[in-house]
């Protein structure tokens, strides 16, 4: 790591002269230098490698770069926060319980009030997969926001409108927005909301969802990183290091088992 050696050598002859802004620099370049050597540290690279391997065993595929997962469906449904940086990583595909399905981990934020400064608007996977009843119109289930948030949700999407629904538990959760209010009850029907319901108590966070042609598409910001690179300092061959990923590769498999999507039903 010459680099890394270099700031090394600056920052300790900068001590040596008494020359506080040299060590400002030579630690910035130390710190800059550290950094791209951990992104790119055989740790990473090698837990990368084994959750490849342990996503393979169920018949998976998977790609730690997420560039090219189809997020335009879920932009066009205003299932994402406006942001002005998306970071797409750690891709997941294929059958899932005979249901088509991508996934991928998501981090979206916008600039701060000062110029290198980026804040946090969404942070939490995105899964695209198919639904069995088709859908003509767009609907949107959005976590309910009061009478406030649902009035932006209103304006942000003004060829929806409002759906209410029969449910009490599931209005005070969510709001429904649709193009189509008599196809939204076609989907919603109350054992779908039991699922939705079903599935927020078991993945705590702000989700949402969109039913779009025989699509469904659910953001969750939980806040968390699904598929974590492991610690410069855990041992990479420890049996836990598999287990937390296929106990990962389970997590994705709930979705689609809480929400039926591999049936073909009216229910």
């Amino acid at each position: 790591m010459p680099i890394l050696g270099w700031g090394i050598g600056e920052f300790v002859g900068a001590v040596r002269s008494g020359y506080p802004w040299i060590i400002y620099v030579a630690a910035g370049s130390l710190l800059s230098s550290l950094g791209q050597w951990l992104a790119r540290s055989p740790a990473r690279r090698a837990g990368r490698l084994i959750r490849g391997k342990v996503i393979g065993c169920f018949g998976l595929g998977y790609r730690r770069d997420a560039s090219g997962f189809p997020i335009d469906g879920f932009e066009r449904n205003d299932l994402l926060p406006r942001h002005t940086k998306r970071e797409l990583e750690d891709l997941v595909y294929g059958d899932v319980s005979g249901v088509p399905l991508i996934f991928c981990d998501a981090t979206l934020s916008v600039k701060g009030l000062r110029r290198t400064e980026r804040v946090e608007v969404f942070r939490g996977p995105l899964v695209l997969s198919r639904f069995p009843k088709r859908a003509r119109g767009r609907t949107l289930v959005v976590p309910d926001g009061g009478a406030i948030g649902n009035f932006f949700v209103g304006i942000a999407g003004q060829h929806r409108q409002r759906v209410k629904l029969e449910s009490p538990d599931f209005e005070r959760a969510f709001a429904v927005w649709s193009t189509d209010q008599i196809e939204a009850r076609y989907l919603l029907t109350p054992t779908m909301m039991e699922r939705l319901l079903a599935l927020k108590q078991r993945f705590p966070g702000d989700m949402t969802v969109a039913f779009d042609g025989h699509e469904f598409m659910l953001a969750l910001d939980d806040g968390r990183d699904w598929f974590p690179d492991p610690g410069l300092l855990r041992s990479l061959t420890h049996p836990a290091r598999v287990r937390e990923q296929a106990e990962e590769i389970a997590r994705i498999a709930e979705i689609v088992e809480i929400l039926k999507l591999n049936l073909d039903t009216r229910a």
